[in-house]
């Protein structure tokens, strides 16, 4: 059996190999921590500019709602366009509907309402080809359907009005309920104006 020694200079050479490639990082994590600050940006407003004010929330009545579907039917009656009794609000903030409650009594049928359960938000960027989804609570004299949604295409929106096209889907629970199994989807136009 014939043993194999390493000479003396492949010995010191590893071990220098070894130094020169640990020593720059033992020398640089014990290093002290430079005290030169970095550079900041700073960002400054015009006294004029209202960019971090609070905008306040916005009240809406409902002034008036036209049914746009199904109408001159028989499924909700000739004269549902001259019967229609509308009522509600909604709040606004910055872009949201943060609350929002509708009525509507037809003659001859119960009162239908939907109060909206999670904020919508209207902003441009996040609609698709104008139409959001509300989700909320929909009720037909007393019985209740929770996450009914509703879909809300806004035609108008200022400071002083707002006008929305909505359709919802009548649930069948709530169909069979009043009678009107025939009935499944509703259109309508709602104007609202500022308080």
């Amino acid at each position: 059996m014939s043993r194999i020694h390493a000479t003396r200079t492949a010995r010191s050479f590893g071990v220098f190999a070894t130094l020169s490639i640990a020593l720059p990082f033992c020398i640089s994590s014990c290093s002290a921590i430079s005290d030169a600050e970095t550079p900041a940006v700073e960002l400054r407003a015009d006294s004029s500019s209202d960019l971090l004010a609070v905008q306040p929330d916005q009240f809406y009545q409902v002034s008036e709602v036209e049914i746009l579907s199904p109408v001159h039917t028989n499924q909700l009656g000739d004269d549902v366009e001259t019967q229609v009794s509308p009522s509600g609000f909604m709040v606004m903030h910055d872009g949201v509907i943060t609350q929002a409650e509708l009525s509507i009594s037809v003659a001859g049928l119960p009162e239908a309402s939907f109060v909206l359960t999670e904020p919508v938000i209207l902003r441009r960027e996040t609609r698709t080809e104008g139409v959001v989804t509300a989700v909320g609570t929909f009720s037909v004299d007393g019985f209740q359907q929770r996450g009914a949604t509703i879909t809300l295409a806004s035609s108008v929106i200022t400071d002083r009005a707002a006008e929305f096209d909505i359709t919802f889907k009548v649930p069948s629970s709530l169909l069979s309920y009043v009678g009107r199994a025939n009935v499944n989807e509703v259109s309508a136009h709602i104007e609202l104006t500022a308080e």
